[in-house]
């Protein structure tokens, strides 16, 4: 059980559950466009928001108070760095771009603007919105080269329902910080309170099934499932609270789109 345990924080702490995620986001786009396979681009997704996420979430701690990062958590992330690298040289232009602009978004989110002194993470009520736009980006958008989709306005509104799905999925997050967070991060739950947040994130679900209907390139199967995951994350974000355990929402919430993808992985097998 302790060995249990043990690989199992490491696989939330170094930032594998959630690069996880991010690629199977990123797979639902794949298959809802018709993309055309590309090795290099899904080991980039992966590689990328180890990376990414490993240096938000350890970057400001050692930067503030020079602490070591843990050797496995190091390791994986170098080795990750490496590999992303190499993938990178072997994307389209255009994809190269789209990374390029998430990495700077990375690091304006982890280091501080010299004429403020504050990072992107810390100003008043951006961070919620960042972390959905580089999603989008990175799962959405980073596809563009390969899409299938003949209708440019359908694949915009696939682009506005997985930011409105990655905005929705991270109130869970801010609302369990809600006791700790500084009052100057302006989050949703300390500017609006805790049942507005969730009210307002309901009501973006409900945009998002509206809009799903009216994408007429994609399989009703596919629709229907999707609509289905809605309701799982609409019970994840009404059931928390800032009393819920930490891996309610790291592991639990984050998990929905590997859960989304194995399904149409399956569906998409049998039709």
């Amino acid at each position: 059980m302790k060995l249990f345990k043990f690989f199992f924080e490491f696989y939330l702490s170094s930032s594998l559950h959630v690069s996880f995620s991010v690629w199977a986001l990123y797979k639902v786009s794949f298959i809802y466009s018709n993309s055309t396979e590309n090795l290099y681009l899904d080991g980039l997704v992966v590689t990328s928001s180890i990376v990414g996420y490993n240096l938000i979430k350890y970057g400001s701690i050692y930067l503030k108070n020079n602490l070591s990062i843990s050797k496995s958590i190091t390791f994986i992330t170098f080795l990750s760095f490496l590999v992303g690298v190499w993938c990178f040289f072997n994307i389209h232009l255009l994809t190269q771009f789209i990374f390029i602009i998430s990495f700077i978004l990375v690091i304006l989110y982890v280091i501080p603007i010299p004429s403020s002194n504050k990072n992107l993470r810390n100003s008043y009520g951006v961070k919620i919105f960042l972390v959905a736009f580089a999603w989008t980006l990175v799962s959405h958008f980073s596809l563009s080269v390969h899409m299938n989709i003949t209708e440019f306005d359908q694949n915009i509104i696939i682009a506005i329902q997985r930011f409105i799905f990655v905005l929705v999925a991270t109130i869970p997050f801010e609302i369990r910080d809600s006791k700790t967070d500084e009052s100057g991060l302006g989050t949703l739950p300390q500017r609006f309170g805790i049942f507005k947040s969730k009210l307002f994130g309901l009501s973006l679900l409900i945009i998002n099934t509206y809009l799903l209907y009216y994408i007429l390139e994609i399989n009703m199967i596919f629709k229907i499932i999707e609509s289905f995951i809605y309701l799982i994350l609409s019970y994840g974000l009404l059931v928390s609270s800032s009393n819920k355990t930490l891996n309610f929402t790291r592991f639990w919430i984050e998990g929905i789109p590997i859960f989304w993808i194995f399904i149409l992985l399956i569906l998409n097998r049998l039709f």
